[in-house]
This record gives C-alpha cells, structure tokens and sequence, in this order.
C-alpha cells in the first residue's frame, strides 16, 4: 500500500526523506534530477529540481521540519508534492531588488502547470505541491 495517495495511480514514483538541516537540500536536488532523467524525463529536470528545491528550502527553513518528497508521473504529467510538519501555508512576499529570499512561490506560480496546498492527511502539517506538463 502507497503512503500517499498521488503514488496508487502513478505510473512511477520515487521518494526521498531528509531531516531539517540545510545542507540536505542539495541532495534533494541531485536525486530528483537523477530519478527524472532514469525515467526519460530530461526535458523537465531543471524545472522541477529548482521548483522542488524552492518547497524543500521553505520546509527546512520555515517550518524547521523534516522533508519528505514525493515524485510521480502520470500520463506523462509529473507531480512534486513536498511534506513537512509546518502549519502555515506559505505566503507569498513581496521581494525588494536586494533581498536574497521571498521569490519562490512568484517562480513556481510563473513555471508550474498548477501547484497548491493540501493539508497533511494524517498527524499535522502540510504538503505543497506542483505539477508540470
């Protein structure tokens, strides 16, 4: 039985768990592009890796959680879903030339097919995810 529901369906998944400590966050990075280009996803490595690496930084920073993503693909539709222990969902900031933080939910909102907020389905916190076609 699949933990989370996108994954039944799912033509392929792959998973990946880190704690909240930054220096994971590049080893999300690495394994999805590898995981996408095992699968003959090329065209959509850069994308979902620094879409994915946006949640995963708000989950480790933010939310100081634990990191779980979720990776599948559909009829050719790929997801990310990115769990952490968090409550809030994340806001969008208005980000000044100078700031080195607050564009993320502004470049998956312009890259992504759709994303959104799902509350987590047991236990607390939230999953943020995307899509891309």
């Amino acid at each position: 039985m699949c933990e989370h529901p996108q994954l039944a369906t799912a033509d392929w998944w792959y998973t990946l768990r880190i704690p909240a400590q930054t220096w994971m966050i590049s080893l999300v990075r690495s394994s999805l592009r590898l995981a996408l280009q095992r699968h003959g996803r090329h065209d959509l490595a850069d994308t979902a890796c620094l879409l994915a690496t946006e949640l995963v930084t708000n989950g480790v920073v933010h939310a100081k959680s634990p990191v779980t993503v979720y990776l599948s693909c559909r009829s050719r539709t790929l997801r990310v879903d990115v769990h952490d222990t968090g409550q809030e969902a994340p806001a969008r900031r208005a980000a000044g030339v100078d700031d080195e933080s607050g564009r993320g939910l502004t470049l998956i909102d312009s890259c992504a097919t759709a994303w959104g907020v799902t509350p987590a389905a047991q236990g607390r916190g939230k999953a943020v995810w995307f899509t891309l076609a």
